[in-house]
C-alpha cells in the first residue's frame, strides 16, 4: 500500500498525540479541540483541528467504555481519509483520487450526495481493497440536541471486495450534519452481513464546545455502565 503525503501527515499527528490523548482530553501540540460529543451506545467523541494540516482537516478520536478505540481524519468535505484502530492495529486509508468523492458541499447544496471510493484496509494477516458505494440525503428535517440544530440525513451504503466483487456488508440509517463545523454525527443504523442484521443507536445526547461545561469529557456516559473514572490502557495505543 502506498500512502499519500497527506496520510503520512495524519500518521505523524496521530503518533504525536496519542499518549496525551489516552490519559486526558489533550490533543497534539499545535492542535485545538473544537467539539466533544457524548452519544448513546456507550460512545464519546473528541474532535480537533491542527495548524499544520490542510485547511478544513478534522481529526476525530472515538472512545468506548475501556478508552480510546480509534482515531480518524477527514478533509474539508468530511471525506474519510485515514483511520487507525487500536484494538488490533488495523488501518483504513482512502485510495486517492476517489472515483466519486464524498462531498458535504454537494449534500448541502443539492440535498443529496452519491459516492464511490476505495478504502485500502490492512491489519494482522490481511491487506485488501474495499469498494464503498452509497449516498447521503437530507430528509428536510432538523433536530435540536443539547442546544445544537442538526440537519437530519438518511444514508445507504454497501462495501464490496474489489478483487471479487463480493458484497461484504451493507448499512443504512440516519445521521446528522452539524453544518458550521462541517461534520457528520452518527445516529441510528441497520448493519447487514452474511444474513445477520444488527441495529444500533449512537444518537448524540450531549454536544459541547470549548468553554462549555463538560467539554472534552471522553468517558462515555450514556447507554453503558461506565465507571466515573476510566483507566485507559495506554499500552494499547502505542
Amino acid at each position: 500500500m502506498t500512502m499519500s503525503r497527506f496520510t503520512c501527515l495524519a500518521a505523524a499527528l496521530f503518533c504525536a498525540g496519542l499518549p496525551a490523548l489516552a490519559q486526558t482530553p489533550a490533543v497534539p501540540e499545535g492542535c485545538e479541540a473544537v467539539l466533544s460529543v457524548q452519544s448513546q451506545g456507550c460512545a464519546a467523541t473528541l474532535y480537533w483541528r491542527c495548524e499544520s494540516a490542510p485547511e478544513g482537516t478534522l481529526f476525530q478520536a472515538s472512545y468506548g467504555e475501556e478508552g480510546a478505540t480509534a482515531v480518524s481524519v477527514f478533509d474539508a468535505e468530511f471525506q474519510w481519509l485515514d483511520s487507525r484502530h487500536f484494538a488490533d492495529g488495523s488501518q483504513e486509508v482512502l485510495q486517492l483520487p476517489a472515483e466519486e468523492p464524498a462531498s458535504l458541499s454537494e449534500l448541502l447544496e443539492e440535498g443529496r450526495d452519491s459516492y464511490e471510493f476505495i478504502i485500502e484496509e490492512s491489519g494482522p494477516g490481511y491487506d485488501r481493497e474495499i469498494m464503498h458505494r452509497g449516498f447521503d440525503q437530507l430528509t428536510g428535517n432538523t433536530r435540536e440536541i443539547d442546544g445544537e440544530e442538526l440537519l437530519e440525513t438518511e444514508f445507504t451504503a454497501t462495501a464490496s471486495d474489489l478483487s471479487t466483487g463480493e458484497v461484504l456488508y451493507s448499512v443504512s440509517g440516519i445521521q446528522y450534519v452539524l453544518e458550521d463545523e462541517r461534520l457528520f454525527l452518527l445516529g441510528t443504523e441497520v448493519f447487514e452481513q452474511s444474513g445477520q442484521t444488527i441495529e444500533s443507536d449512537l444518537d448524540p445526547v450531549r454536544i459541547r464546545r470549548p468553554g462549555e461545561a463538560g467539554f472534552g469529557d471522553v468517558v462515555p456516559r450514556y447507554g453503558c455502565d461506565a465507571p466515573a473514572d476510566i483507566s485507559y490502557r495506554i499500552e494499547a495505543l502505542r
